[in-house]
């Protein structure tokens, strides 16, 4: 579990992921409760989450293109940079008027954060290699945000209450920059890039856009991940976007319940973390996401029809553990079967994927709970979840992968990691295994 943790460069880039992890999780308690309350439409709020998952789409695959040819490093001090400069615009929003605002800054923080993801993405495997501490560092991943969550969305509602908004705009801004700082100290080398095409700048656009799909296309297995996976993160994003109209309508609670429910979510991750590291591998793919995603369906359907409060938080503790596992399986699949020359493009794709369900379930989530109200469309979404878990079923039972590499040299402390060297289609043991700008989480 902690073996990553010896990389100095590692524990650079987790505590960057930590503080704006932390910023990020008081304001998604605030951001659409602020909305709540300056609209009182739920359709309002939901759109908040519209808002920081339409430009992803947009902005997705380009961000792809250009983390492979930039140093991720450097886009991941630009991205967080750029996006305090964003969120510090929320401190002038004051009356209903001004509901576009927030909606322009989430998808500014939005669009930026395509960079910064994909770029971290690329990043990890270069500091820690490929071996048995790339799962360390994904456990470590979601065990970092999955403590923020425990201690930020519990806060977050009470900050709300007792300080205000604008305080905890304040406090996100600062993350962000202190995040960079961290980031700016890692001095291991970037990752291979890929060779720069001939032509037209937007032929050789065109050119590595289409090597990111190919790839994704070619490997064995990774189709039927990604349409998993979008199944998952379409009915996930339904039961997001009625996320306060629930709470406040059908449990009858206000920001500081709605906290305590995702800092029960935080436990669960938290739990979740350690038992990743002992379940990516030991299983066949296709059953491990079947069965995580098939256990998340269970416990949102009864999660959103919890008799009380009580009730529901336990249920929300329950998201942690399967959600954690299948987090972490994807996303060490993903790095150990594509090469470093175009996983940032990879990694933007499935994150494009990610984004796209969420918009297109965070509008349906909105748009329904109006029209046959919030407790069937939370079932609704429950359902979806289900037809992940079925077309996980469909993953081969070997996909490819270009296998960890257990015998990586230990590092000596301080010490950049070892350097990546997975080539797609190379044979090796069969793979192993965030809904917004916060990666792929669950509600």
């Amino acid at each position: 579990m902690w073996e990553a943790l010896r990389y100095r460069d590692f524990r650079l880039s987790l505590g960057g992921l930590v503080l704006s992890s932390l910023g990020d999780w008081l304001l998604v308690i605030a951001a659409p409760y602020f909305v709540w309350h300056l609209t009182g439409s739920a359709l309002a709020t939901g759109l908040t989450v519209v808002a920081e998952t339409l430009p992803a789409v947009l902005v997705g695959p380009l961000a792809g293109v250009l983390v492979d040819r930039w140093s991720p490093r450097l886009v991941m001090i630009g991205a967080d940079i750029l996006r305090a400069g964003a969120v510090a615009l929320l401190l002038t929003v004051r009356s209903a008027d001004l509901v576009w605002l927030i909606y322009l800054v989430l998808a500014l923080e939005c669009a930026i954060g395509q960079f910064f993801v994909p770029a971290r993405q690329k990043l990890v495997p270069a500091l820690v290699g490929r071996g048995s501490a790339l799962v360390s560092a994904n456990s470590l991943g979601a065990l970092a945000r999955g403590v923020v969550r425990l201690v930020g969305a519990p806060l977050g509602g009470a900050l709300y209450v007792l300080v205000g908004f604008g305080w905890m705009v304040a406090i996100d801004v600062a993350t962000y920059l202190v995040s960079a700082v961290l980031i700016a100290g890692i001095r291991t080398p970037d990752p291979a890039r890929p060779p720069r095409a001939e032509g037209a700048v937007l032929g050789r656009f065109r050119a590595e856009l289409a090597a990111g799909w190919r790839h994704v296309r070619r490997t064995a297995g990774l189709p039927a991940v990604f349409g998993a996976a979008g199944a998952f993160f379409l009915g996930n994003a339904v039961l997001t976007a009625l996320l306060v109209p629930y709470t406040s309508g059908v449990l009858g609670a206000d920001s500081r319940t709605l906290g305590l429910l995702l800092g029960a979510l935080g436990l669960g991750f938290v739990v979740g973390a350690p038992l990743s590291r002992r379940i990516v591998g030991r299983y066949p793919l296709r059953w491990s996401l079947a069965v995580s995603f098939g256990v998340l369906g269970v416990v949102f359907l009864a999660a959103f029809n919890a008799p009380g409060v009580l009730a529901a938080g336990v249920l929300f503790a329950l998201f942690g553990p399967p959600a954690v596992c299948a987090f972490v399986e994807i996303d060490t699949h993903l790095q150990r079967c594509t090469s470093d020359e175009v996983l940032g493009r990879v990694s933007a794709l499935y994150l494009t994927l990610q984004s796209g369900a969420g918009l297109l379930g965070a509008l349906g989530g909105a748009t329904l709970g109006e029209v046959l109200g919030v407790q069937a469309t939370v079932d609704l979404g429950a359902g979806i979840v289900f037809v992940g878990a079925a077309l996980a079923l469909l993953i081969p039972a070997r996909p490819a992968s270009t296998g960890g590499v257990p015998g990586d040299p230990a590092p000596v402390s301080g010490a950049p990691g070892p350097p990546s060297r997975a080539v797609p289609g190379e044979s090796g043991p069969a793979g192993a295994p965030v809904v917004s700008r916060r990666g792929s989480d669950a509600p």
